[in-house]
């Protein structure tokens, strides 16, 4: 059976939250999403009978493993090595279980889909989880990005466009005085998610291709009903609809991915809506864009991987990279065993000004007995291994992103800020110095791993 939402649910189905109480989607599910350490599956929505609403899909390292076929520990060399592995194989099909309805004209009503309300300043309802896809007018390669969508009425929308690949492709169809096509795809595997979010290079392959990658098996793929951009077959929801040039809304205000305000109200392209194609009884999958989502580890995922194959290509004995929610996705944590000392300065340097973390600002590396997923570990590492005087590196003056509002505005070069950067070494002495390196050695109590509290209840 192909991969798809449902069969990943189905996988998942033991660490699943089902709601069965109504949920008002303008006025609870915000927060519900926000709640939970596990999955959720909303099966009652105020004012969508017979909708099921579900969020949380990859928020810990057990349901990524889940998700990408492989154990906690090994989620990121794992996904690095896929990738690293370049495209899989897709095809185009007759049809699919997406062309179950299909509703055009004025069918094809935005108001019939439970869009949420992420926070209460939001300017309205939006689309979190829309797998937007574009098509190059002179190649006919697509591109796949997950821009936040504003829903603006029943057949309209603005898109705030955040991949440089999707906007080149859309200003080639501005230049020409045509009308961009573009898809909407919200619901499938989370391996198409985690593709859609890798910003790496991948000039000769699409996101889709790479998500077979990551799945490793052939992508059913089918033509939408109102253009020639390929869709997944067995996606749950499709919208379709173009964008003419210089068609612009309003868009925002929306809470970014660190839990503020950072942007207003802005003019951007507008989406007209001329198809919506959905599998019979749809599942909608909500994104919910605040902290402690999978919002945040949808972005982090494919920067971890990155960031690991290039310390091993370094020489580097790295385990895993972590790019917490809980840091605002800007804390990078390395664990690691370093010879000397030099490999974590090499490494706290290599993550700083990596290319693959657009974000970071404060990178900790910690030794091989820390889970660094664990905000605890993490501070742990910190206060007894980390010596402020000797094993932090400090840069200065150096660029920050507009979303960083505890920088100040670079008003030479606005809408950047400046602002500085930290590395911390909290590992334990290097390899080297073998009797050191034993004087801070983790303790753990009587019965570690043999026994569990679990079994005793």
């Amino acid at each position: 059976m192909p991969s798809s939402l449902r069969t990943y649910l189905k996988e998942i189905k033991k660490d699943i939250v089902k709601v069965k109480k109504e949920v008002d989607p303008k006025t609870q599910l915000g927060d519900l999403a926000s709640q939970s350490d596990r999955p959720l599956l909303f099966e009652s929505i105020k004012g969508y009978p017979g909708w099921n609403v579900c969020d949380l899909l990859i928020k810990t390292r057990k349901t990524q493993a889940i998700a990408l076929k492989t154990t906690p520990d090994q989620v990121v060399p794992e996904l690095a090595k896929r990738i690293i592995k370049g495209p899989g194989k897709t095809r185009m099909v007759k049809s699919g279980p997406v062309k179950s309805k299909v509703l055009k004209g004025t069918d094809a009503n935005l108001d019939k889909i439970p869009f949420c309300l992420h926070t209460p300043q939001d300017g309205g309802l939006y689309i979190g989880s829309g797998m937007c896809v574009v098509k190059d007018p002179d190649t006919g390669a697509q591109n796949v990005a997950m821009h936040r969508i504003h829903i603006k009425g029943p057949h309209r929308a603005a898109v705030s466009m955040f991949s440089p690949h999707s906007k080149k492709i859309l200003q080639k169809y501005h230049d020409r005085g045509e009308a961009a096509p573009m898809a909407v795809v919200i619901g499938h595997h989370p391996c198409f998610e985690i593709a859609t979010n890798y910003f790496g290079p991948h000039d000769t392959y699409s996101e889709h291709q790479l998500a077979a990658s990551l799945l490793d098996e052939t992508v059913d793929m089918v033509s939408c009903e109102t253009s020639d951009i390929a869709v997944p077959a067995h996606a749950e929801i499709v919208i379709e609809g173009t964008i003419q040039p210089g068609d612009m809304e309003d868009e925002g205000p929306f809470c970014e991915f660190h839990g503020i305000y950072s942007t207003g109200v802005a003019k951007k392209p507008a989406l007209a809506v001329t198809a919506i194609t959905m599998r019979e009884d749809a599942i909608f999958r909500h994104l919910n864009a605040t902290p402690f989502t999978d919002h945040q580890n949808l972005v982090a995922l494919p920067c971890e991987a990155l960031l690991f194959d290039q310390l091993r290509r370094k020489g580097i004995n790295v385990m895993d990279v972590h790019v917490p929610s809980w840091g605002g996705l800007f804390i990078v944590i390395i664990k690691m065993v370093p010879v000397v000392e030099e490999q974590v300065r090499d490494a706290l340097m290599t993550a700083l000004y990596s290319p693959s973390l657009l974000f970071s600002k404060v990178v900790i590396a910690v030794d091989d007995d820390m889970d660094c997923t664990s905000a605890e570990d993490i501070l742990y590492s910190i206060g007894v291994r980390m010596n402020p005087q000797l094993d932090t590196i400090h840069i200065d003056r150096t660029i920050a992103l507009p979303y960083d509002l505890s920088c100040p505005d670079l008003p030479a070069a606005p809408p950047l800020r400046v602002g500085g950067k930290i590395g911390i070494d909290a590992t334990k002495p290097p390899l080297v110095k073998k009797e050191l390196r034993a004087k801070l050695d983790r303790v753990n109590p009587q019965g570690w791993g043999k026994v569990f509290l679990k079994d005793f209840l």
